[in-house]
């Protein structure tokens, strides 16, 4: 192989020199970020409430993160966690779209096809959430977490989740939880929130906690089906 060539493998594989998004970008995100999920949260909190509540309650609250100062919540999330992953605003904004502008949730029944790929997804999210967090206390012989700043995990990734479209020919039904994550991906790609690293556009440590649910609640399921 000629130099030029090592040279480019090189630097398609280098960890140490990260695109990192323009600060202003990041500063976007954060507002954009936590007025989704936090309009989810009021939305799903609030699903006793008539429509026109929610909706009007879900409004105010993501307008609220909108405003500057130590007062509104974003400025306590931001300190505390960051911005929230593309995958979690993705998840949040579909869930929103299905409470409000749709007569019936997104998907509230996978069929059998999108729960096995949908709990394949969340139990590779909660093993890469545990692997993230050992890496974190340095348990780990590898340093996981930097391989994020590497545009081949990128592709990598991407790859492995395309995994249901390639196996059942695009026959699955777009449940969101399987194009959530390719999606995020490739807005990771183009834009490299919220930090230039794959891992954090991917997971965070609210949705960690929520893979662990949605993981134990399918696996139940999927047992319960298997019995019947």
């Amino acid at each position: 192989m000629s130099a030029e060539g090592l040279n480019w493998m090189g630097q398609l594989m280098a960890m140490d020199t990260p695109a990192l998004p323009a600060p202003w970008l990041m500063h976007l995100w954060l507002s954009l970020g936590w007025s989704v999920v936090l309009a989810c949260a009021v939305a799903i909190f609030g699903k006793a409430w008539p429509v026109r509540w929610r909706m009007a309650a879900a409004g105010l609250v993501a307008l609220g993160c909108w405003f500057a100062g130590p007062y509104v919540p974003t400025h306590w999330l931001g300190m505390a966690f960051q911005s929230p992953s593309i995958t979690s605003v993705l998840l949040c904004a579909a869930f929103l779209y299905g409470a409000f502008f749709r007569s019936t949730q997104l998907s509230p029944q996978p069929a059998d096809g999108d729960l096995r790929w949908s709990l394949v997804f969340a139990v590779l999210g909660v093993v890469l959430g545990w692997v993230l967090l050992l890496d974190t206390f340095a348990v780990l012989p590898l340093a996981v977490y930097a391989w994020g700043f590497s545009p081949v995990t990128a592709a990598v990734v991407f790859a492995v989740l395309m995994a249901p479209w390639i196996c059942h020919r695009g026959e699955l039904a777009m449940d969101a939880t399987l194009w959530v994550a390719p999606l995020a991906v490739l807005a990771f790609a183009a834009l490299r929130l919220p930090t230039g690293n794959l891992w954090d556009a991917l997971l965070d440590p609210w949705l960690w906690v929520a893979l662990h649910v949605y993981s134990i609640r399918g696996l139940l399921q999927v047992s319960r089906r298997s019995k019947a």
